[in-house]
């Protein structure tokens, strides 16, 4: 699949230059077309023993290039905040297990509506795609480079002061590990426009489920001030 040899890790490759040619929209995308080919559910002929050998199996398949990322960038990201303090010279950054990682909004255009009393409206419609990664396996994550609270983490990255804004504005929140069963899930939202608010909006969100091994803050030349090992995963 050219999507995960995209999203993965080549031998002695830095993660910034990783996370510089990988798109997780891309893998997002790819998963779910391939959705019905790699889910997996359990027989009710097979034992629970049975089903974690074939899940393993299928798991070391789709991960066949070895450690794949998830890079979030650091510069004014909601989903990975990350604030300088001058004081102690180090950045204090935040995420939590289930994250948006891309968000794509096209406009599909207008049309005309008419409601039960026959009040003419015209609706702009539009569809709204994120695509999320969802990492459950952090809740049994213990250690002492993260602070887990409720399946939020917080951590601290000592960074001199003359490197902290390059590193913000070009730097990556890198998760290291593997793709792990069910591998991606779908929701689709229809939109509900109304005379008050007349924009149709359909949302879909495509979830790739992922295991993390660990955690790193990287930046250009290399630069990686923080790596939390998170264990084989």
């Amino acid at each position: 699949m050219t999507a995960v040899a995209l999203n993965s890790v080549k031998p002695g490759e830095d993660l910034y230059s990783a996370c510089r040619r990988s798109s997780f929209k891309l893998l997002a995308w790819a998963l779910y077309g391939a959705r019905k080919r790699v889910s997996i559910e359990k027989s009710e002929y097979e034992t629970e023993v049975e089903f974690q050998a074939r899940k393993a199996k299928l798991e070391s398949l789709i991960n066949f290039r070895g450690d794949i990322i998830v890079c979030q960038p650091l510069d004014d990201n909601e989903d990975a905040p990350f604030t300088y303090d001058a004081e102690a010279q180090a950045f204090k950054g935040t995420f939590r297990a289930h994250q948006n990682v891309w968000r794509d909004v096209k406009r599909t255009g207008s049309y005309v509506s008419r409601t039960r009393m026959g009040i003419r409206a015209t609706v702009t419609a539009s569809v709204d795609i994120e695509y999320d990664v969802d990492m459950p396996s952090l809740d049994q994550v213990s250690a002492s480079c993260l602070d887990m609270k409720y399946l939020e983490a917080s951590y601290s990255v000592p960074v001199a002061r003359d490197k902290a804004p390059t590193l913000k504005a070009l730097g990556y929140l890198v998760f290291v590990g593997k793709l792990a069963a069910p591998f991606v899930e779908t929701n689709d939202s229809p939109g509900s426009p109304t005379l008050d608010d007349p924009h149709d909006v359909f949302e879909r969100s495509i979830t790739v489920n992922f295991r993390p091994v660990k955690v790193a803050v990287t930046g250009p030349g290399g630069l990686q001030p923080f790596t939390c090992d998170l264990g084989s995963g």
